[in-house]
């Protein structure tokens, strides 16, 4: 067989691998539409990701900024809030579709776990676990929750809302761990989703990359000691 068909059949097998790769993750990736979800609550879909803003009294935060800083600015202007209007910024962990938009929030303090690496640290609060942020009437309670990566934390808003960013996704709304290969420690994974059980009181809890939950005890029952 000649050199250049050889080649051909490899270009081929090559792009079908591709294909099914790209097939099978995005079958685990299911971010809501961006949209009002209730008076205090908002969600931005930014390519793969959804995040978050929560607003209460005089005060807006955001728990992560997406992929984008051109798209979240965008759909915030769709959800008719102001970029400007929000101070606070609580990042899930560094990724850079976590972090894509944060250009847009230069005027905001940010947050991140202790553990977490960043360019320009002199910038961040590092929140350690349990640490709560009081921001006029919200409460930000920081859920150190590593595996997905070093530094990784989930944020409990107000006592009742529950932000978990990369730590676990939903699947046909029941817990399940994020792609392990995307996982920098799996085992410290899977010990942050028990941790995130023995939580009590969640009313939504909210993930990254597949939405949210209202029935928090039953999503995540399979994973209580």
């Amino acid at each position: 067989m000649e050199w250049y068909y050889i080649l051909i059949i490899c270009v081929i097998v090559f792009l079908l691998l591709i294909f099914f790769i790209v097939t099978w993750y995005m079958s685990y990736i299911t971010p809501y539409d961006t949209g009002k979800i209730s008076e205090s609550i908002s969600v931005i879909k930014n390519g793969i990701v959804n995040c978050y803003v929560y607003s209460k009294g005089s005060e807006r935060i955001i728990i992560d900024t997406g992929m984008s800083a051109k798209v979240v600015n965008k759909e915030l202007i769709k959800l008719k809030i102001n970029p400007k209007s929000i101070g606070h910024v609580f990042l899930t962990h560094n990724d850079a579709d976590h972090t894509g938009g944060l250009s847009i929030f230069d005027h905001a303090k940010l947050y991140i776990g202790e553990e977490s690496k960043v360019k320009n640290p002199d910038n961040y609060q590092f929140l350690e676990d349990n640490e709560t942020v009081v921001i006029g009437e919200i409460q930000v309670k920081t859920i150190s929750t590593p595996g997905h990566r070093l530094g990784h934390s989930a944020f409990l808003v107000d006592n009742e809302f529950l932000f978990t960013g990369d730590a676990i996704r939903l699947k046909k709304d029941m817990v399940q761990p994020f792609l392990r290969l995307l996982s920098s420690d799996y085992r410290k994974q899977l010990e942050s989703i028990r941790k995130i059980s023995k939580l009590k009181s969640i009313s939504i809890m909210f993930t990254a990359h597949n939405g949210f939950t209202t029935n928090f005890e039953k999503a995540i029952e399979n994973w209580k000691d």
